[in-house]
């Protein structure tokens, strides 16, 4: 099957909104919003493809990108391959050069507008951030520092997992984190191994081995994550219409020391086989962010790793 490679851009303003473009309606999947973008042509790579294309169609110069997520999206006779960026800068003001009309939108309102099927991760790995906090502790006073330690960082997606408390006071700590998370404006994610109700409205991570027992996506209205070790657990959590995904330990941890991992290489080469978010976990520090970012990854996660 021929392999069309495709260059496509998150352009975002300096509010953090978005730029979306409407298909016209005689095209294939008329109608629908996407974001730029186009084919690279011979001997480009994407971050060339993408600066040319949003000139030509946008009349915008890129100044600054960096890798988001890589997609592969098989139509019935041509696999498509998405390269997406993030566009952090830009000069010049964007106009359809095509006549496409085009729409800042802010983040809580993508969701909102029809896509093309292939664009779903692409919108996660927007909504996501490029951090992913793992918070536990033995008592409430100490995972609400961390929540506010967590959120001075700037960070707005964390998981809470607290493993070692019964049920009555797993409950009774949740009321507090609850209305902590709202407070400070974060996007919590249960650990399915947490002895609490989980409402609906409520995301969930699960452990690798919850992951390998399930059948379908649990039902949650927020995100669903899981952490994988390897690459059979990653095509799982795709299989499953997870959101996105931990893959871990990527070096050394001071938990295991001694332990294998699975370095950057196997990381990228993993990440680069499935269409969902995934990010770096295991022994990694804020200075392998640009590491991991061009290893594919969403961004980085750990637990001492924000800990002030």
């Amino acid at each position: 099957m021929p392999r069309v490679n495709v260059a496509v851009g998150v352009v975002r303003d300096s509010v953090g909104r978005v730029l979306v473009a409407r298909r016209k309606d005689d095209v294939h999947q008329g109608g629908l919003w996407e974001f730029p973008g186009g084919k690279l042509e011979q001997a480009e790579d994407a971050k060339q493809a993408l600066g040319r294309e949003l000139y030509e169609e946008l009349n915008i110069s890129t100044i600054s990108s960096s890798p988001l997520i890589n997609i592969t999206y098989n139509y019935s006779d041509l696999e498509v391959r998405l390269h997406v960026r993030e566009v952090s800068e830009f000069s010049g003001e964007p106009v359809g050069q095509e006549g496409q009309l085009l729409k800042w939108v802010a983040l809580d309102e993508l969701n909102n507008y029809p896509f093309p099927a292939a664009n779903k991760p692409i919108i996660t790995a927007i909504l996501l951030g490029r951090e992913y906090a793992i918070i536990g502790g033995s008592n409430a006073r100490e995972i609400l520092l961390q929540l506010d330690n967590v959120a001075a960082q700037g960070v707005k997606l964390v998981q809470i997992r607290v493993k070692n408390l019964d049920e009555q006071s797993a409950e009774q700590l949740m009321d507090g984190l609850r209305s902590k998370c709202d407070e400070l404006n974060i996007n919590y994610l249960l650990n399915s191994q947490m002895p609490v109700r989980r409402g609906v409205d409520e995301g969930v991570h699960l452990t690798s081995s919850d992951l390998t027992g399930l059948s379908k996506r649990p039902e949650a209205s927020g995100f669903v994550a899981a952490s994988c070790h390897n690459l059979q657990e990653l095509r799982k959590a795709e299989e499953l219409s997870l959101d996105f995904a931990v893959l871990s330990p990527v070096k050394e941890t001071s938990s295991h020391p001694g332990a294998d991992s699975l370095g950057w290489q196997q990381f990228a080469e993993w990440v680069e086989q499935v269409n969902i978010p995934v990010f770096a976990l295991g022994g990694v520090a804020p200075q392998d962010f640009e590491q991991a970012i061009s290893c594919g990854a969403q961004g980085i996660s750990g637990i001492s790793l924000y800990k002030l």
